[in-house]
């Protein structure tokens, strides 16, 4: 049976080569970093955010950078020759070691499919960085010695649906989750990669002990081979997120205990498991998922955990498709699509970001989905397609009681100038931002949007105090909430007494 894929396209493409000796991968030669420095962060579209040191490191749509001082001033490693694409599928960091793995969208066959382009390291903090292509088999590495047994895995050989989703940093290890290469890691670096043999859908357990018989992994055929989250609790224990279900392994990745909806009386709430993390305690540690719909009955998105190792569940935001999990002591943050939700009792109760809006800017932030969450002290990030966001949750300022929204854009600089992004624009998917300046003082601003007669069809702001670099949003519709037919659209922007700057956006359904 074929797992249900809410957002990965197509079948695997796979197929066999000439025989050659096992994952043996050339470094490129660690350079210089050509980082630049900015005021603004590289990309509006956030999806990874890990917190360090009291350094912020983000994963965008156009590379990895990082912020030492909330957001307001930012390195981008775009420019850095060992990304081989601006994509950024995962981030770890482990003192001074960050590891990333990249890819992109391609058509294949009329469709997108996610393409991994390798992996960036840095083992000096981002001075200099190596890079080693994305993992792929010669048909020598099908075979795997397991005990007594012997494994064969289908080899990938391309990097279409082969894309690494989550990497986690051990000790003296790299671990990486590949959709179609499933669970992996290496100890020189990437040089070489071993793979893991994990118990098949049709099994709670594995271990070299057992006696497997015709053991083949075949990831178009077996859910639990399609890798999408590891997570390293200590040298021993890691935890392995697939398409069928949560796995667990106490001996330093060797023996497997597998943990689905169908094989335990308190279970975790679905089986495609995208993200495991750690909730540290003195008394123990509590293991978070975010779990989204697979095959099978009673599949749901939402958030489980465990304390007692795995051996039963709790389930709580059922019906909420989440991404990403940060923790503050006790205190639990969660990004999903529906906004940033906040626990401090285990899940008893919850709080929930509502409209993000800059009480200083009056920027906002247009969408409500967060795909990433970081803390740094009690500052709360969020990386969302639209920005990042951060807050206070102190005793002062409680949970998103004051927001501060940080936004890359194209500095206008002065009155006379402004645009509209992204132009053209699909209201459907997206919104439009006009982006104007105020120059060096504040201003009462007045937008108008036009068609292409010149009648007025919606006045966004009028005579609303601005200061600055300032965004304003339009979502397509009239001032009385009808959408717009496909067209080119006029807008004026007049600051005080000034005479008004026109502009142009084109509407493309």
């Amino acid at each position: 049976m074929y797992p249900v894929r809410s957002f990965l396209f197509c079948l695997l493409l796979l197929a066999l080569v000439p025989a050659g000796h096992a994952q043996v991968f050339r470094l490129t030669t660690p350079d210089l970093t050509q980082s630049t420095v900015s005021p603004l962060p590289p990309s509006n579209s956030i999806s990874h955010l890990v917190s360090t040191g009291g350094i912020l490191w983000a994963g965008t749509s156009d590379g990895l950078a990082r912020t030492p001082n909330g957001g307001r001033n930012w390195e981008s490693f775009a420019g850095v020759p060992q990304f081989a694409s601006p994509g950024i599928f995962a981030v770890d960091v482990r003192g001074g070691t960050i590891w990333a793995s990249t890819g992109y969208t391609k058509e294949v066959n009329d469709q997108s499919v996610q393409t991994g382009s390798g992996y960036s390291y840095s083992l000096d903090n981002g001075s200099t960085w190596a890079a080693v292509p994305q993992t792929m088999d010669a048909r020598g590495d099908s075979i795997v010695t397991y005990g007594n047994n012997t494994v064969w895995f289908l080899p990938i050989v391309v990097p279409e649906q082969n894309v690494t989703f989550d990497l986690a940093l051990g000790n003296a290890a790299v671990w990486i989750a590949s959709w179609s290469s499933g669970l992996r890691k290496s100890t020189d670096n990437g040089q070489t990669w071993q793979r893991t043999v994990l118990p098949s859908s049709s099994r709670n357990s594995v271990a070299p002990t057992d006696s497997l018989g015709a053991y083949r992994v075949d990831p178009r055929r077996d859910n639990n081979y399609l890798a999408f989250s590891v997570m390293v609790q200590d040298s021993a224990t890691i935890w392995a997120g697939t398409a069928g279900g949560v796995n667990k392994s106490t001996d330093g990745g060797v023996s497997w205990t597998r943990f689905s909806t169908s094989n335990q009386m308190s279970p975790i709430l679905s089986d495609w498991v995208i993200t495991i993390s750690a909730q540290r305690f003195g008394t123990g540690t509590r293991v978070w998922t975010t779990n989204w719909p697979a095959q099978g009955p009673n599949q749901q998105y939402g958030v489980s955990y465990t304390d007692d190792g795995g051996r039963s569940w709790k389930n709580f935001l059922i019906g909420v498709k989440a991404y990403a999990f940060t923790f503050r002591d006790s205190v639990t943050y969660v990004a999903t699509d529906d906004g940033m939700y906040r626990t401090a009792d285990g899940g008893l109760s919850w709080t929930r970001s509502g409209t993000i809006i800059d009480q200083t800017s009056g920027a906002r932030i247009a969408t409500s989905a967060f795909f990433a969450v970081a803390v740094i002290g009690d500052t709360v990030y969020g990386g969302t397609g639209d920005g990042l966001a951060k807050t206070p949750d102190n005793s002062q300022t409680p949970f998103g009681g004051n927001w501060q929204v940080i936004r890359t854009y194209v500095p206008s600089n002065n009155r006379a100038t402004s645009y509209a992004y992204p132009n053209p624009f699909s209201p459907q998917m997206e919104k439009v931002r006009i982006h104007y300046s105020t120059g060096n003082a504040p201003a009462e601003v007045t937008i108008e949007l036009f068609d292409f007669g010149m009648n007025r069809i919606r006045t966004l702001i009028k005579g609303v105090s601005r200061s600055g670099e300032q965004d304003e949003i339009w979502d397509g519709r009239t001032g009385t909430g009808m959408p717009v037919p496909n067209g080119v659209y006029f807008y004026r922007v007049t600051m005080d007494n000034d005479e008004p700057s026109w502009g142009k956006v084109m509407v493309l359904q």
